[in-house]
């Protein structure tokens, strides 16, 4: 199988955190490749020019974060998460779908403030940014709470994937104020699957 992805892509990052989860990294080539451009090699491979994508052996091409998840965790015992048992505890389901919000708000942050000065919507980036802090200050709670805890998730995942951000858009202080939040981080960053999927050019 062979998974793409782009050096600054959350999502990609997110499927290669569960492909090393499951023990499938001697399964699984990662291709290294570059989107929005004018001879956007992802549009060779599927007409929506989206990372991640997912080609099976059998030539099946697959997009879209969740469904690659789903795949990957069908794909090796035991079931962690898309066919997990969190998959019928709605509390739980509530605060992945919140930890995926935030992470689809900001990227639409980070894409705005790339955009030529002159092309950039101040009024998105104005409510983007007020909706991650919201939801950065809505986690930090969480966790003071002691949620999240345990096993790595999907939510925990999405979650890492919203904070990681950071490295992309500076002004996304998530780290002020938020002591849970910034603990929470350092913990996760240093699991071997987090660690295994950071892109060639990061530290």
């Amino acid at each position: 199988m062979k998974l793409y992805g782009t050096l600054t892509s959350p999502y990609a990052r997110l499927t290669r955190i569960v492909m090393l989860e499951k023990g499938l990294a001697d399964r699984v080539e990662l291709v290294w490749t570059k989107t929005r451009v004018a001879d956007d090699p992802i549009l060779a491979i599927h007409p929506s020019g989206r990372v991640p994508v997912l080609i099976l052996d059998d030539g099946t091409v697959l997009e879209d974060t969740a469904v690659i998840v789903d795949y990957l965790d069908a794909l090796a015992a035991p079931a962690r998460f898309a066919h997990s048992a969190d998959r019928r505890d709605w509390a739980y389901r509530g605060i992945e779908a919140t930890a995926r919000a935030m992470l689809d708000g900001l990227a639409v942050w980070a894409r705005e403030v790339i955009r030529p000065a002159g092309e950039q919507s101040p009024g998105i980036i104005e409510h983007e940014a007020r909706r991650a802090f919201r939801l950065a200050d809505y986690f930090e709670g969480l966790l003071a709470k002691h949620r999240l805890s345990g096993p790595l998730t999907m939510a925990q995942i999405f979650l890492f994937g919203s904070l990681d951000v950071e490295r992309r858009l500076p002004a996304f202080t998530w780290r002020d104020g938020r002591p849970s939040l910034v603990d929470w981080h350092a913990r996760i960053s240093e699991l071997p699957s987090v660690r295994g999927s950071r892109p060639p050019s990061l530290p």
